[in-house]
């Protein structure tokens, strides 16, 4: 027994050795792939490193010393080398011997954000006591997904909490529960009127041409006027003056092309960019038959002369122009005259001079003097009845601003500026030959001035606070003609009683008064802190429409006797926290606007060339508050943000005979761009240098609309009544978009780079409706949805780089 015993024993110990020698033997007989793995910027062997190969098939990690080994099959494997707090390395190997594959990854918080908020947006929040302001990087908003192919910035804005339109298509931006004309729009210093290409449907921004973009959604600087809710910012680049560079691209819609061209080495450059559409013969092509008379085109052109002629001065000269063109049938009317196919021109011509001098480095200064002219153009070339609709807006400006930083604790800026506008609101028909009865409004002319300081103190470590003040004094001045009225009627024309006239420079009208700014930030740890602002604005030149969303003709009107300016007061307070260097960072706002002397309109109202344009109006308050919140990832191969904002809007229509002009009976009601809840996600997903892949994701409630309490039969037609101002919703709105950036691998070591960029704008096809109108059949009142893009649009998009 114990000999039977013994020979089992020895059986089994000489099958495990075999086994054990045999598994060696095929085992080294198979090629290995070792290497080490280290930080790209410390050197330093990263240890527990994962090494997967075809998709974590079989894989091993490193050592402490950072490295590692696999014995892997001949062939062709795609080996993925990744670590926590590192953008993996990916590549493709091909086995046919022993293989040494080192790798060097990149810390992600050493990287710059690639998406659209920017480094200096985590400073700004977690580190200064600025609220409700966003630095925006072009080169995430280049990553968005954009609609057909063009690189918005205002549609890029719209992803952001706090931040919407009234609808697709829709003609500039509502921030924090605001209008369209209450947000202030700085190029280079010169004011925007109307940020939109066709009707809405694109910004007028040529992007190459653009530095960087802040937007104030609160906690405006003093330095800014002139409007009461929010302001951006935009910057041109300062060309290269040391070489050449050359960037533009191919689109379906348009074609664009910039240009950096250096005179004098390191002294004089000049920036020279455009953008021009001319693809509008695709209607003919692809519209359906009664749209195919439409043509629709724009153009941008941006130059800037920089000049360095010493250290301590620099002086630059820009000039942006952009011009818009759209034709189509039956959409204007006037007079009582139907337009059989209406024409729309209208542009910007913006000039800006800056001088830069830098005193020590304790103090600067910069002068600047700049003149925007804004034009409009409506016409109808019918035969007999022909229109000829012209407006436009002269803005001059000139402004000295100081930075004056005393000691540590303290950075001031303070200055000067005046501000003219000479404003034509309308004219009909002059010099035209027509059926249509000539209409010339008279001029409008006024003055702005104010002076202003802010001053940012760190009070401690913990504590600091930046407090504001701006005193502004307003001139309506003459010629003109005021009506004045019966006190006791409404104002309209049967209850005027006299006018009063001004000669040429005559005081017509005139308002003032201060605008305290403050900030507060108490940092309740190095990375989290929390933040309260007040500001209070006051705004003399606001926008006249009875539109959802304001068309190019719509008029542009001063203060005057009967148009008080609008005044604001604007509270808000924020927490801000950032997590693994800034990798990460949430965000919580809430905010609460009360708005006097807003302007409503009566129904049917009539604006256009109305000489009693004040009979037209109504004077109420508006009140907006909400809440914000947003997290991000703002490095690594992933990146990205989600939102959430809770936001209400409403407007208190009463005037001085409320038994005549109250709208909804004196009751708050919401307003066109009243929508409670938005949420916002954006996905950046970069897995190699050559390609990265965009998402978008918006939601928000459907805006408000007036819905017929009623209808009454004339004639066997049936008409709505209309009891109450926006007391219906339309439906909900969502849509997704997509992007695919692919950068050309063999030419990116060379000067020449190009990329290509394939999107999908609404790529479920969402109907989302804009608007609802009604019409009436021989039963009742129908119902009716109108959707701006109610498809999946596609673009591909050339981007070409000369460095």
């Amino acid at each position: 027994m114990i000999k039977l015993f013994t020979r089992v024993f020895y059986v089994l110990c000489c099958l495990v050795i075999f086994h054990k020698s045999y598994s060696q033997s095929t085992t080294t007989t198979l090629p290995y792939l070792e290497g080490k793995v280290i930080d790209a910027q410390t050197g330093e062997p990263l240890r527990g490193a994962d090494i997967s190969v075809d998709f974590k098939k079989s894989g091993t990690s490193t050592d402490s010393l950072g490295m590692y080994r696999i014995y892997l099959p001949y062939g062709e494997y795609v080996v993925k080398i990744g670590h926590v707090g590192y953008n993996p390395y990916r590549t493709k190997v091909y086995i046919k011997a022993n293989t040494t594959l080192n790798a060097q990854l990149n810390d992600v918080t050493k990287q710059l954000e690639e998406v659209i908020v920017s480094s200096a947006a985590t400073k700004r929040d977690i580190q200064t006591p600025s609220l409700g302001v966003t630095v925006l990087s072009l080169k995430g908003i280049k990553k968005l997904p954009t609609m057909m192919g063009e690189v918005d910035v205002i549609r890029s804005l719209q992803t952001l909490p706090g931040v919407s339109s009234v609808g697709e298509g829709a003609n500039g931006l509502n921030i924090r529960g605001s209008n369209v004309d209450q947000n202030l729009i700085f190029i280079d210093n010169t004011p925007i009127f109307n940020p939109t290409h066709m009707f809405g449907l694109f910004s007028v921004f040529a992007s190459d041409a653009i530095r960087d973009l802040e937007l104030y959604k609160g906690g405006v600087p003093s330095r800014f006027g002139g409007r009461t809710a929010a302001v951006l910012d935009i910057k041109m680049i300062e060309p290269n003056t040391e070489k050449f560079k050359m960037q533009g691209g191919i689109g379906l819609v348009s074609n664009r092309v910039m240009a950096e061209i250096p005179i004098i080495k390191e002294k004089l450059s000049i920036l020279i960019a455009g953008r021009l559409s001319v693809n509008d013969f695709m209607f003919k092509w692809f519209a359906p038959t009664e749209l195919k008379n439409i043509r629709a085109n724009f153009m941008d052109v941006a130059t800037k002369v920089f000049y360095r002629p010493n250290n301590k001065n620099t002086i630059s000269f820009s000039n942006y122009l952009s011009q818009d063109f759209y034709r189509v049938d039956s959409l204007f009317s006037i007079e009582n005259v139907v337009a059989k196919r209406t024409s729309f021109d209208y542009g910007h011509n913006n000039l800006a001079i800056h001088w830069n001098h830098y005193f020590s480095d304790k103090l600067n200064m910069m002068l600047s003097a700049t003149s925007t002219l804004y034009k409009t153009k409506t016409y109808s070339p019918d035969t007999v009845n022909t229109i000829d609709l012209q407006s436009s807006i002269d803005y001059k400006n000139v402004h000295v601003s100081f930075d004056l930083q005393p000691r540590d604790s303290h950075k001031m800026n303070f200055g000067a500026m005046a501000t003219r506008y000479y404003v034509k609101p309308g004219s009909l028909n002059d010099g035209v030959v027509s059926r249509v009865a000539r209409v010339v409004l008279p001029d409008e002319q006024s003055i702005e001035a104010a002076v202003y300081a802010d001053d940012e103190w760190t009070v401690s470590p913990k504590f600091t606070v930046q407090a504001g003040l701006r005193y502004v004094q307003y001139w309506r001045l003459g010629a003109g003609v005021v009506n004045q009225y019966d006190p006791s009627r409404m104002p309209s024309a049967s209850s005027i009683i006299g006018k009063k006239v001004y000669g040429d420079g005559e005081v017509m009208a005139s308002y003032g008064g201060l605008e305290p700014r403050l900030t507060m930030k108490y940092s309740l740890a190095e990375n989290t802190t929390m933040k309260f602002g007040y500001n209070r604005m006051q705004q003399f030149f606001q926008l006249l429409s009875n539109n959802t969303t304001p068309l190019p003709t719509s008029r542009w009107k001063t203060a005057d006797s009967f148009i008080k300016p609008q005044q604001s007061d604007f509270y808000s307070l924020g927490f801000f926290k950032t997590y693994h260097e800034n990798v990460y960072e949430a965000s919580l706002e809430t905010y609460y606007r009360d708005v006097r002397n807003t302007l409503d309109f009566v129904s049917g109202a009539n604006l256009q060339l109305n000489p009693t344009i004040e009979t037209q109006l109504i004077t109420g308050k508006s009140k907006a508050y909400g809440v914000e919140l947003m997290v991000q990832k703002k490095k690594g191969e992933v990146s990205g943000w989600v939102s959430y904002t809770y936001a209400r809007a409403f407007n208190q229509m009463v005037g001085d005979f409320p038994e005549v002009q109250a709208i909804n009976g004196g009751d708050w009601f919401a307003t066109n761009y009243d929508k409670p809840h938005t949420f916002n996600m954006m996905l950046n997903i970069q897995p190699t240098t050559h390609h990265s892949f965009s998402f978008t994701f918006a939601y928000n409630t459907g805006r408000p609309f007036s819905s017929p309490s009623g209808s009454y039969e004339i004639g066997g037609k049936r008409y709505p009544v209309f009891a109450s101002r926006n007391n219906d919703r339309i439906r909900d709105y969502h849509r997704l978009d997509f992007s695919w950036t692919i950068s050309n691998p063999s030419m990116v070591k060379k000067r020449w780079e190009g990329s290509w960029v394939f999107t999908v704008y609404n790529l479920y096809g969402r109907q989302n409706p804009y608007s609802v109108f009604f019409k009436s059949n021989k039963q009742a009142l129908q119902a009716y949805e109108l959707s701006v893009f109610a498809a999946p649009f596609i673009s591909l998009t050339y981007n070409f780089k000369f460095l």
